[in-house]
C-alpha cells in the first residue's frame, strides 16, 4: 500500500509537503496542491484524497450577514422569528450567520463587504424608503431582502403578499356582516418611517374598506402594554359605538389584551365582537390569525442567496411574494341582527 514517501517522491515534493496538504495547517501552492492530489490519485493515497475533498467542502460554506437594525418600535417577537428561521435554514446549507443590529445598516453593509468578512447580506426590517437597498447596488456580494422597498432593483425580494393580506382581512370582516371596524395599528412612528409590511397592509386594507363602503376607525396604540391597548380600543369606540370587528395589526402577546379590554367594556369575543390578529407570525392562538410565514420566507431567501451565490441565478431585482395563512380559532363570527 503507498505510503505518504511514495506520494512525495511521485509528485516530486517532500514529504512535509504532502503533510502540509493533508493537515492544511501551512498554505500550498495551488499547482504544487494539484501535483500532490495527482500523485496521491494516481497511488490511491486516502489521506490527501479525503483532505482535498473536505477542502473543497469548506469552500462551499458560506458566512452570511443578516442587516437587522433594532429600531425603537422593533417588534422583537416578530424579529426573533424571521431570524431564528435564518439561522436555521442557513444551517442547512453549512453556513453561517453574522447579525448586524446597528441603526446604520446601510454603513455595517459597507464595512462587511469591504472587510471580506461575508459572502452575502440578507436585510430585515425593511423600509419603503430603505437606504441598504441603495447601497446594495453598490456591493460585490448579493443582498436578499426580506421585505419590499419601493426601490428594488439591486436586491433579489422574499416577503410576505402583505397587500393581499389586508385586502383579505378586511373581506373576511365584510363577508361576515361586519360593517364598523377597527384597524388597531402598533405605534405610529413605525408608519412614518414607513415599515414597508405594516404600511403595505394597512394601505391595502383601508382601500379595499372604501371600496365595500365599510366604517373604519384607525388607532396607533402608543405602546404594546395593556394600558395602551386598552386605551386605544376606548378611543375607537368613543369615535364608533357601532364597532363590530377589529382587525389587529399586532404580535401574539397583545392579543390577550384586546380581549380583556372588550370584556371591561362589556363586550363578548366573538358574540358581540369579531376579533383577527395579522401579520402575527403565529402562536396567538385566542384569536383567529392572518399570518406572516417567517420559515417559508426565511427558507425561499436562503435559497435564492445560495442560487445566487453558486451561479445559478443572476435575475437581481426579482420579488417574490407569498400568500398568508389563516388561522382560524372561531373569533371571526357574523354580525349578529339588531
Amino acid at each position: 500500500m503507498a505510503g505518504i514517501k511514495d506520494v512525495a517522491a511521485r509528485a516530486g515534493v517532500s514529504i512535509s509537503t504532502v503533510s502540509y496538504v493533508v493537515s492544511g495547517k501551512r498554505r500550498i501552492k495551488e499547482e504544487t496542491r494539484q501535483k500532490v492530489r495527482q500523485a496521491a490519485l494516481e497511488l490511491g493515497y486516502r489521506p490527501v484524497l479525503d483532505a482535498v475533498r473536505d477542502e473543497h467542502e469548506r469552500s462551499r460554506r458560506h458566512v452570511l450577514a443578516v442587516s437587522a437594525p433594532i429600531r425603537p418600535y422593533t417588534d422583537v417577537s416578530n424579529y426573533a422569528s424571521f431570524f431564528f428561521a435564518l439561522a436555521t435554514s442557513a444551517k442547512r446549507y453549512g453556513s453561517d450567520i453574522l447579525l448586524l443590529m446597528h441603526e446604520a445598516g446601510d454603513q455595517e453593509m459597507r464595512r462587511v463587504a469591504d472587510d471580506g468578512l461575508v459572502d452575502g447580506i440578507f436585510l430585515l426590517d425593511v423600509l419603503l424608503s430603505d437606504s441598504r437597498t441603495e447601497v446594495a447596488a453598490t456591493l460585490p456580494i448579493p443582498v436578499v431582502s426580506i421585505g419590499c422597498a419601493t426601490d428594488t432593483a439591486a436586491v433579489w425580494s422574499v416577503d410576505m403578499d402583505f397587500a393581499s393580506m389586508g385586502r383579505e382581512a378586511v373581506e373576511k370582516a365584510h363577508v361576515l356582516g361586519h360593517r364598523h371596524v377597527m384597524l388597531l395599528c402598533p405605534d405610529r412612528r413605525s408608519f412614518l418611517d414607513g415599515s414597508n409590511f405594516l404600511v403595505r397592509f394597512l394601505d391595502a386594507a383601508v382601500q379595499r374598506a372604501e371600496e365595500l363602503d365599510l366604517q373604519v376607525v384607525r388607532e396607533f396604540a402608543s405602546g404594546r402594554s395593556a394600558d395602551d391597548i386598552t386605551l386605544a380600543i376606548e378611543e375607537a369606540f368613543g369615535q364608533d359605538p357601532e364597532i363590530s370587528a377589529i382587525i389587529c395589526q399586532e404580535n401574539a402577546a397583545q392579543m390577550s389584551f384586546v380581549v380583556n379590554a372588550l370584556s371591561r367594556r362589556g363586550k363578548r369575543v366573538p358574540q358581540d365582537v369579531s376579533v383577527m390578529a395579522v401579520c402575527t407570525t403565529g402562536g396567538a392562538h385566542i384569536t383567529d390569525e392572518l399570518q406572516m410565514n417567517s420559515s417559508a420566507v426565511c427558507e425561499r431567501a436562503v435559497a435564492i442567496m445560495m442560487d445566487v451565490l453558486e451561479g445559478r441565478r443572476s435575475d437581481v431585482g426579482y420579488v417574490e411574494l407569498l400568500p398568508a395563512p389563516y388561522s382560524a380559532h372561531g373569533t371571526m363570527r357574523a354580525k349578529a341582527l339588531a
